[in-house]
């Protein structure tokens, strides 16, 4: 019978944490990264952003080859910018259903603050400017 040693239960070390807006290193090329709960979000800089609008501008779906270089030309990976376009295509189809449903809604007109009066009654001292309307047992 052989018998094995049993060890204690040590725990491990603690991870090191980040701290919530740490810019997080390498794959961001120049870019921030922002802490949102559970994940950190890429804060493109100004130049990547307009690349990127460039370049959905002529073309929505990208390539793998088109993606690769963009990727390189920006710093970016390419996982970043294959993630980038689908957002985009879900903003663009967000917009344009909004679009669509208040293109379709009637206008409806705006209600002005009026009050009904009966028919052949002399409203001229009333005022347009009185708060609550006024009983007809009390007009002249």
């Amino acid at each position: 019978i052989c018998w094995t040693r049993i060890r204690p239960y040590t725990p491990a070390p603690p991870a090191q944490r980040r701290k919530p807006y740490d810019v997080a290193a390498g794959g961001g090329g120049g870019s921030g990264k922002t802490r949102t709960k559970d994940k950190y979000r890429v804060v493109y800089i100004d130049h990547q952003h307009l690349e990127l609008e460039k370049e959905f501008h002529y073309i929505r779906y990208i390539t793998i080859w088109q993606k690769s270089e963009l990727a390189a030309n920006l710093g970016l990976t390419e996982r970043q910018v294959k993630i980038w376009f689908q957002n985009r295509r879900a903003k663009e189809h967000k917009v344009n259903k909004q679009q669509q449903q208040q293109q379709q809604s009637p206008q409806l007109p705006t209600a002005h603050n009026t009050t009904a009066t009966p028919a052949g009654l002399n409203t001229s001292l009333l005022g347009t400017s009185s708060p609550m309307p006024v009983k007809e047992e009390f007009l002249p």
